[in-house]
């Protein structure tokens, strides 16, 4: 099965090395793509040394794909979204695609699991409520965050699951 693995900006995101590493030492080739946001918490280069130009942080690029947003559906079996930020979140439940990592989200038409990961209030937030359950009802895998030591010093349901976890849940799916 290939992985197409989608990150967003959460501090969360230094747990997506080993989710992808996970998938690799169980025989799955794994592409990703980063958003800028998550740019600008963990380099891409991390991801480039175990998965070599499978990563992919532009839509647009000079000499590329074109079409790499349908492209990379092509290619992939399930779209795993880990970390999934309460702006992506918005942005998939509304059709926006902005970017490549929304833009590939709209084209998708295969298994996809999103892991949402920020701070609880956020998580409770009406609008961030409502965005999942109207992804529940278009078939999309939401995995629960984990309750928890959250980044801003405080505990509650927002954690990324542990990387065992999102491998398990993905597999099983």
């Amino acid at each position: 099965m290939d992985i197409l693995l989608g990150l967003s900006g959460s501090i969360s995101v230094y747990k997506s090395v080993e989710v992808m590493r996970l998938f690799q030492r169980n025989g799955h080739n794994v592409s990703i793509i980063m958003t800028n946001s998550a740019c600008k918490l963990i380099s891409p280069i991390i991801f480039d040394t175990f998965s070599p130009g499978n990563v992919h942080t532009e839509m647009f690029l000079r000499n590329t794909d074109p079409l790499l947003h349908i492209n990379l559906v092509k290619d992939n079996d399930l779209f795993l979204i880990a970390p999934a930020t309460a702006n992506v979140i918005g942005k998939f439940a509304n059709g926006i695609a902005d970017d490549l990592l929304s833009t590939t989200f709209v084209a998708w038409s295969k298994d996809i699991v999103v892991s949402p990961a920020m701070n609880a209030n956020m998580l409770k937030n009406p609008a961030v409520v409502e965005n999942i359950k109207t992804l529940r009802s278009r078939g999309v895998s939401i995995l629960e965050p984990e309750k928890g030591d959250l980044a801003c010093n405080e505990e509650g349901k927002g954690r990324l699951p542990d990387p065992t976890t999102i491998y398990k849940y993905c597999i099983e799916l």
